[in-house]
């Protein structure tokens, strides 16, 4: 099984994950869960948890966007 796929079996991922996934910096997603584009949950001051329904959504979202170049 790929990374991708037990990465995306759980509820929540890390920001590595989802940087790893996405093909972006932490410091990227982290500025995605700012703007709303990624849902994720805060524990404690830095720490958050990524849900994985959401990075899927946005990883569906940037191959379409590429398709139409």
């Amino acid at each position: 099984m790929s990374l991708e796929k037990k990465t995306l079996m759980g509820n929540k991922i890390t920001v590595a994950q989802a940087a790893a996934l996405l093909g972006v910096s932490n410091r990227r997603v982290v500025a995605m869960i700012g703007a709303g584009i990624l849902e994720a949950e805060k524990f404690g001051e830095k720490v958050w948890q990524v849900n994985a329904e959401s990075v899927k959504k946005r990883q569906e979202k940037m191959k379409d966007k590429k398709n139409e170049d």
